[in-house]
């Protein structure tokens, strides 16, 4: 069991998720030369036709990943680089979803695989990169991994690094393959395939959004309390707020504000559960490996512990997401969708 001094350090020590910061508003206003984008000049697209905004946003989304995949790519490649790779991949899909009404279902299809695969290849690489962390700055000398801290540390970071290593050259590999592919060359005919339409991309996103919003409300209303159900709405919950990242932003409305900025703290509420699950499915890996008897068991109790704080984590997310709460957060969709 977990002794309470480790529970506290742990449970309420999160690591920066991969989720934070980055989105396609921003994405919209991305500066080639810096590593972040600029806000300084919002775009106005209220009154700009849907298929000439739809060929803009996702020219600047999938240059912006395929950037992102390039800095992922090298040798020297920091956590920070590969979570922006993750972080793009993820949003980029949501807007090919939203605008997929658009494009041919074979282009969609095409960029949602290439994309599919960078996000799960980096999202490995961004487990290991953060247990890592975890490992060097999250565990407490006092608490009872103090064994495992002095006698096995290094060797169980020596075999996260050679897995990190192994996970970086997956990402080499990756950007080779969309290279091989000519990813600037799809990404630079994709605007001749977008089917030209006299609707207004306001309205078009909104009629797109009740869409997802229904979608979400589906998931969110579960009554079910486990772990498959927390994926479940934290996939649901990202995909809704990224969508919701597509309207420009003087036409969030106070509504959509408050229901954006709830979405985002359920996002990191459930960075802890998302971060001790991977750190125990890793670590059970390691438990499989010919190893000395006495490392297994420290892998062993390791894991065990990882493991009961994603169960402790669930358990307090969900005495946070009320009925009360669900409701009001639909509402405001409901409310801030239909304000047109």
């Amino acid at each position: 069991m977990i002794n309470e001094q480790t529970k506290e350090h742990l449970a309420g020590s999160p690591i920066k998720s991969a989720e934070d910061d980055l989105s396609p508003r921003d994405a919209t206003r991305y500066d080639q030369e810096g590593d972040f984008p600029s806000r300084n000049q919002p775009p106005s697209y209220t009154d700009h036709l849907a298929s000439n905004v739809v060929k803009t946003t996702l020219h600047t989304l999938l240059n912006t990943v395929w950037k992102a995949c390039t800095d992922a790519s090298e040798p020297t490649a920091d956590p920070e680089t590969v979570r922006r790779l993750r972080v793009t991949s993820r949003r980029t899909l949501v807007a090919l979803s939203v605008f997929s009404p658009l494009l041919p279902k074979a282009i969609v299809s095409s960029f949602k695989q290439h994309l599919r695969d960078l996000r799960q290849t980096a999202g490995a690489t961004r487990d290991y990169d953060v247990l890592s962390d975890r490992l060097q700055q999250h565990v407490p000398p006092t608490s009872d991994l103090h064994i495992a801290h002095d006698l096995f540390l290094d060797q169980i970071l020596y075999l996260v690094a050679k897995q990190q290593n192994e996970n970086r050259k997956s990402i080499h590999a990756m950007h080779s393959e969309l290279s091989s592919w000519n990813w600037p060359l799809h990404v630079a005919t994709i605007g001749s395939h977008v089917q030209p339409t006299r609707m207004a991309y306001l309205k078009f996103l909104r009629n797109q959004m009740k869409k997802s919003r229904t979608k979400f409300s589906k998931v969110a209303n579960s009554t079910k309390k486990n772990p498959a159900q927390l994926h479940r709405l934290r996939i649901a919950g990202k995909k809704i707020r990224y969508a919701l990242e597509l309207i420009p932003e003087e036409h969030m409305n106070p509504s959509l504000q408050k229901c954006q900025a709830s979405l985002q703290k359920i996002q990191k509420k459930l960075g802890n559960f998302t971060d001790h699950t991977a750190a125990s499915e890793i670590l059970k890996q390691f438990s499989k490996e010919p190893l000395a008897d006495d490392m297994l068991f420290v892998i062993h109790k390791m894991q065990q512990e990882e493991h009961e704080l994603a169960t402790l984590s669930c358990r307090q997310f969900f005495g946070w997401w009320t009925g009360k709460r669900r409701r009001s957060m639909y509402k405001r969709l409901e409310k801030g969708l239909d304000n047109d």
